[in-house]
């Protein structure tokens, strides 16, 4: 088996249109769907069009027995001692951990409305000592004193900490596209989560060592290409507002992964890899999309880079969840039994994807 594979869902987005009723049973519903195929925890999003997160949290927690929160947090919205106060309340309520997704705040609009004007670099030091309060907090037990440039506490002590179990201690991931992002991800011994692109433009390198790496995607899978593609392309279909909303944000933000997932990509005819969803503004994070065996062999190419844990676009129907599970099954069997390369190749069948040329677009 590959050594400490995670899988971690995304909670349902929240509509300005949506009854508050409707959202959290669509958490509720997202939430046994990802326990049942054997997600370890779902990313819970954070920004000004968002519900709270921690009330997201505590709904996706209610309706599970094991399923732990992935809560995004930006130093903007709250002080480090409240996140770990929450972090550690909801710990001891449901005795299992609640992880945390440090966000330096990618939104230019956002930032503004708060009369925020660090650089892209700040943000990311401003995050790395907000989550080194944060850790500090929940790690030691006792008061802690700290004196940064962003923020100082002393004597500060959060004393429930102390009845944390060792089994619920917090994972921290942050986005590590950027260099910056990979030095706070060392600082604070989190994951760096990676926006990548097809393993082919890899060479087959593993990530730089030190920091333990992950990736966002999004997965369509079926036992037949043509099937997956004309889900894929029947849910994510064309937009030309959605594109050109993506277009202009990618002019204005100054995220690393942005400005990567902006660049073209280049991929054979009926490769898995496909921008279509993020390029329409669907979804924020490429896709696999193709047979099990295409998207299996995709996944084993991120394995040999060294990936561990993947943060999955929400799947939508109980039958991708399990395409889901069982791909993953699949590449972790053929990885640790070294066929990985010897893995079947489906037969191309016209209609597949959306082709111009080599490049999916």
């Amino acid at each position: 088996m590959v050594s400490a594979l995670t899988i971690i869902g995304g909670c349902p987005t929240f509509d300005d249109n949506m009854p508050s009723e409707k959202y959290m049973e669509e958490i509720k519903t997202s939430a046994v769907r990802s326990e049942r195929y054997g997600f370890s925890a779902m990313l819970v999003y954070s920004d000004h069009q968002q519900f709270d997160p921690w009330l997201a949290a505590n709904c996706l927690m209610n309706s599970t027995k094991k399923l732990s929160p992935l809560v995004a947090v930006q130093p903007l919205y709250t002080h480090p001692f409240t996140v770990a106060k929450l972090v550690a309340s909801l710990s001891l309520v449901h005795d299992r951990p609640v992880h945390l997704n440090f966000i330096s705040g990618g939104f230019p609009h956002d930032l503004e409305a708060f009369c925020d004007a660090t650089t892209h670099d700040q943000r990311y030091e401003r995050v790395a000592e907000y989550g080194e309060i944060v850790r500090n907090l929940l790690s030691t037990g006792r008061p802690i004193s700290y004196s940064g440039a962003h923020y100082q506490v002393s004597g500060l002590h959060l004393r429930m900490a102390a009845r944390i179990k060792p089994d619920c201690a917090p994972m921290f991931t942050i986005s590590g596209s950027s260099s910056a992002g990979k030095t706070v991800a060392r600082r604070l011994g989190a994951r760096a989560i990676e926006y990548l692109r097809p393993v082919r433009d890899y060479d087959g390198k593993p990530r730089p060592e030190g920091i333990e790496y992950g990736t966002r995607l999004g997965i369509v899978s079926r036992a037949r290409a043509q099937d997956a593609w004309a889900v894929a392309c029947s849910r994510y279909p064309d937009d030309e507002l959605g594109r050109e909303m993506r277009e202009y944000y990618t002019r204005v933000s100054d995220s690393v992964w942005v400005k990567e997932l902006g660049a073209e990509v280049t991929v054979p005819a009926g490769h898995p890899y496909w921008l279509g969803p993020y390029k329409n503004g669907h979804a924020s994070c490429p896709f696999l999309v193709g047979s099990r065996e295409d998207i299996a062999r995709e996944l084993i190419g991120y394995f040999k880079m060294g990936l561990r844990t993947f943060l999955l676009d929400d799947p939508p129907e109980d039958e991708d969840a399990f395409e889901i599970q069982s791909v993953f099954a699949m590449a972790e069997e053929a990885f640790a039994s070294g066929i990985s390369d010897n893995l079947p190749e489906k037969e191309m069948r016209l209609g597949s994807g959306r082709d111009v040329g080599s490049q999916r677009i």
